[in-house]
């Protein structure tokens, strides 16, 4: 017996276990493996041959292409979709489903493009608390019958534990977004002394259990004061900017660069020697004499900028403040020493 369309939904839906789907989406490693975990779940569902998953981006006030199924999402990566326009920004705006069995007979409707084999398509918002995150869209059932209600019932079903995710997602980044501004300084770009306290302490630790060199570099940007006076705080701006630049060009990618505040710079290298702190020390501050602001005035362009450095490798069980009051002391020896020059005390003895 030929069950009618409601009752066929209602056995589809019973039939799509919500709860593995939640568990599998809890699961999820990446933001992007998240996105095709939903689109191509629910495209399996429903045999759609065709789909795409677009989420809003709030700071910039459209909807993007996270995933997609039956295509590559490198054709469709740079499309910006705004709320109400097309198929998928009206559904995102309404916050409600569309289901339509020929696109051609609708109200308003145009002819089917080329790239479809059938001109049904089905389109749903995934909302959380009243706010819209995202639309899933779908076209082409693999039989090449139109979609239906059993078919947006099911949707529906995979559809809140997916927009719950997105929301999880978003906290997520959120979160990630706020604790990296926490952590860097806004002119430079570099970790800022908070971030650098903790880090710190991290590799200070690491070093001591498996027995690994640990070195700190402080640098200072020579006659800064004098450059602020004499050319004004946007110039010494630009050549902060410069010399993290210049930082972060010269170091490892596991290197830790900080802007410690003012004109004052540090990076801690883990795995670093005494021989390598000074190889990387004497890099920079020849790259620091050699750079050249390309910034608008009132920075000259035959600016000269050097720096002074002073460098502590931890050999020894000395705390964080001794580690760092040894770069500290080798830092002031350099620039006793007639600045641009670099000084590298070989053991972060108590002083």
């Amino acid at each position: 017996m030929e069950l009618p369309p409601e009752a066929e939904g209602q056995e589809r839906s019973a039939r799509i276990d919500t709860s593995a789907f939640a568990g599998e989406l809890a699961n999820a490693k990446s933001e992007g493996g998240l996105y095709r975990l939903i689109v191509e779940s629910t495209a399996r569902a429903i045999r759609a041959q065709l789909g795409v998953l677009a989420t809003y981006e709030e700071h910039e006030g459209h909807l993007v292409i996270g995933a997609t199924h039956g295509y590559p999402a490198a054709l469709v990566e740079d499309v910006r979709i705004a709320p109400g326009s097309g198929v998928i920004g009206s559904v995102f705006r309404s916050r409600d489903s569309l289901l339509v069995s020929d696109i051609g007979s609708a109200p308003g409707g145009r002819p089917r493009r080329l790239r479809y084999r059938t001109p049904s398509f089905l389109a749903i918002p995934l909302v959380v608390r009243d706010e819209a995150l995202g639309v899933l869209s779908f076209a082409d059932r693999a039989d090449g019958g139109p979609f239906d209600e059993a078919d947006l019932a099911a949707v529906r079903a995979l559809a809140a534990p997916a927009a719950l995710a997105l929301a999880c997602e978003r906290l997520s980044k959120q979160k990630r977004d706020l604790e990296y501004a926490v952590g860097v300084d806004p002119l430079t770009g570099l970790f800022n002394r908070r971030y650098f306290d903790a880090r710190l302490q991290e590799e200070m630790g690491r070093a001591r259990r498996h027995n690994l060199d640990l070195s700190l570099l402080n640098i200072d940007v020579d006659d800064f004061k004098s450059l602020n006076d004499s050319h004004g705080h946007l110039a010494g701006d630009a050549v902060l900017r410069g010399v993290a630049k210049v930082l972060r060009r010269s170091v490892r990618v596991f290197d830790v660069c900080i802007r410690w505040g003012g004109d004052e710079f540090a990076i801690l290298a883990p795995g670093s020697g005494a021989s390598n702190a000074a190889l990387s020390a004497e890099r920079i501050r020849q790259q620091v004499e050699r750079y050249r602001s390309t910034a608008a005035p009132p920075v000259p362009p035959d600016l000269r900028v050097t720096v002074s450095i002073g460098g502590a490798v931890l050999t020894r069980d000395v705390s964080s403040r001794e580690f760092v009051a040894a770069a500290d002391r080798a830092l002031y020896e350099a620039k006793a020493s007639g600045k641009n020059s670099v000084q590298v005390d070989t053991a972060a003895a108590p002083g």
